[in-house]
């Protein structure tokens, strides 16, 4: 039960940004939604995922997720629809979007937590480096061009939130490297 906290507390924080009052945030601050929401629903649902194992659940989907690689596709999908600009736009406008952003996202931390348990190294050296350049790439393009990307954000806003998800990414990469260096640390090869 105490696993349970931690996802439930970050599952509670990200809905409620996008529910009244605290809609605003995220209305205002593009660097709220990409930078600290959309994550925060990621990482809800990987510690989810942890906290609650569906072992029913895991048995059917263990023949169609061979190496975490169709968890890894799946998230990797969502995680990159969810950074579109327009897709952001909808999310804004539509609270039909919005939700469908919230449960998505959530998916894709469980399968990300599932995949990321099956997948040996490589697989996820490809997948972690495929993340980190795209976040590193659109942090940078966000943050340096001229053009208004988001029809509901500034581009004052834009560039912060360039910025942010350059440092998300690049955070990303070390957690992971720092992970895989624990695990071989604790696994030499002989």
């Amino acid at each position: 039960m105490k696993r349970a906290w931690p996802s439930a507390i970050a599952l509670l924080l990200a809905v409620a940004l996008s529910a009244p009052p605290l809609r605003f945030v995220i209305e205002q601050s593009m660097a709220w939604h990409m930078v600290f929401q959309m994550p925060l629903l990621v990482a809800a649902g990987a510690l989810t995922a942890r906290a609650f194992p569906a072992p029913g659940l895991a048995v059917k989907w263990n023949d169609f997720n061979l190496f975490g690689l169709t968890g890894f596709m799946a998230a990797q999908g969502i995680i990159a629809y969810w950074m579109l600009p327009s897709a952001i736009d909808r999310a804004i406008v539509n609270p039909g979007f919005d939700v469908l952003k919230l449960l998505t996202l959530f998916v894709s931390g469980a399968l990300l937590r599932d995949a990321f348990q099956r997948a040996p190294m490589a697989l996820q050296l490809f997948f972690i480096g495929y993340w980190v350049s795209m976040m590193c790439w659109l942090g940078i393009y966000f943050a340096t061009t001229d053009l208004r990307l988001c029809n509901a954000y500034s581009l004052e806003s834009q560039i912060a939130t360039g910025w942010g998800l350059l440092s998300l990414g690049l955070l990303l990469g070390l957690a992971w490297l720092g992970n895989a260096w624990q695990k071989a640390s604790k696994n030499p090869v002989a």
